[in-house]
C-alpha cells in the first residue's frame, strides 16, 4: 500500500515538472517553436521569389544597369558607388516589410474575428517564412510571424554584400547578380563554383538583377532556421524599444560562413571601418507585445 502511495506521489511530481518544462511553457524569446525549416545551416538555399515578390518586380521594373564596379579604380569612389547602388533596394524591401508589419499589428490590436481575407494573407506569409499553416491563428501565432517578418538593417546588408561580392566585382555578382553567395540546388539554377567539390551539386544562384538578390538575402535571414539567433536578438531589441543595428545582429551569423566567428568579426569590422550605421534609416516603432 505504501509503495502504491509513493508511486502515485512520484508520478504526480513528474507530471507537474513536465507541465512546467514541457510543451506548455511559453517564452517570448523562443517564439519560433513551430519552425519547420529543415535546411542545414550552411546551405543558405533560396527557393526563389515569393508570388508577391514576383508580382512586385514585374510592376516595379528596374531601368538602370548595374554599375561596373571593377572599372572604378579609386577605392573611395567604388565604395561610394556600391553603397549608393544597393542601399535603395534594402530600404525598398524593408519598407514593404514594415507595411506588412503594420497590418499585422492592426490585426493584433483588434478584438474582431479574423476575416477570411486576413486569414489567407497570414497563411501565405507564414508559408513564405517557413512557418506551419494552421486552421486557426492565435495572437501568439501572429507574433511568431512578426518575429520573422522584420527589417534587416542596411549596415548589415551592405557589409555582407561587400564581403561576399568583393565590392560588386566577383564573378557571381557580375554574371549572376548574386551579392550574398546564396546557393541553389537545381541543375542550371545558377553558376557552378570553380572550387566546388566533385561530389557537390550546389550552384551559386543567378538573379535577374541586384534587387532580387537583396530581397532573397533578407528573406533568407528572416526564414532560415540557421539564423534563429539573429531573429531572437532582433526581437529583444523590439521588445526593449531599441534601434535595430547591424552590430547587434551580426552575432547571429555564425552559420552564414564556415569561418564562423572569424567571419562575424570581419563583417563587424566592415561596419565599423566604413561607418555603415549611418545608412540605417528605418528604426523600430512602439508595437503590441
Amino acid at each position: 500500500m505504501e509503495k502504491k502511495i509513493l508511486w502515485t506521489i512520484s508520478f504526480a511530481l513528474i507530471f507537474i515538472l513536465w507541465i512546467k518544462a514541457g510543451p506548455f511553457k511559453s517564452d517570448d524569446l523562443d517564439i519560433e517553436r513551430d519552425d519547420t525549416s529543415d535546411l542545414s545551416a550552411l546551405e543558405q538555399d533560396a527557393d526563389g521569389a515569393t508570388s508577391d515578390e514576383k508580382n512586385y518586380f514585374k510592376s516595379h521594373p528596374i531601368k538602370d544597369k548595374n554599375p561596373d564596379f571593377s572599372a572604378i579604380t579609386d577605392v573611395k569612389e567604388r565604395k561610394k558607388a556600391f553603397f549608393h547602388y544597393l542601399t535603395p533596394f534594402v530600404n525598398e524591401k524593408n519598407n514593404l516589410i514594415l507595411r506588412d508589419r503594420e497590418r499585422l499589428n492592426t490585426i493584433l490590436s483588434s478584438n474582431k474575428k479574423l476575416s477570411t481575407k486576413n486569414k489567407q494573407w497570414i497563411s501565405t506569409l507564414r508559408k513564405d517564412h517557413k512557418l506551419k499553416k494552421l486552421d486557426n491563428y492565435t495572437k501568439d501565432d501572429i507574433k511568431a510571424l512578426l518575429n520573422r517578418l522584420d527589417i534587416i538593417p542596411v549596415s548589415l546588408v551592405l557589409a555582407q554584400a561587400a564581403n561576399e561580392s568583393a565590392w560588386g566585382t566577383s564573378r557571381f555578382a557580375t554574371k549572376g547578380n548574386n551579392y550574398f553567395g546564396q546557393w541553389c540546388f537545381r541543375k542550371g539554377c545558377g553558376l557552378v563554383p570553380e572550387s566546388r567539390d566533385s561530389d557537390a551539386d550546389h550552384e551559386v544562384r543567378k538573379f535577374n538583377d541586384a534587387r532580387e538578390s537583396v530581397f532573397a538575402y533578407i528573406d533568407n535571414l528572416n526564414s532560415n532556421a540557421a539564423y534563429k539567433k539573429l531573429r531572437a536578438a532582433r526581437l529583444k531589441l523590439r521588445q526593449e524599444k531599441e534601434d535595430i543595428t547591424g552590430l547587434y545582429l551580426v552575432h547571429g551569423l555564425e552559420h552564414y560562413s564556415e569561418r564562423g566567428q572569424a567571419y562575424i568579426e570581419e563583417i563587424e569590422g566592415l561596419i565599423n571601418y566604413n561607418k555603415l550605421w549611418r545608412f540605417n534609416r528605418y528604426q523600430p516603432k512602439p508595437e503590441i507585445q
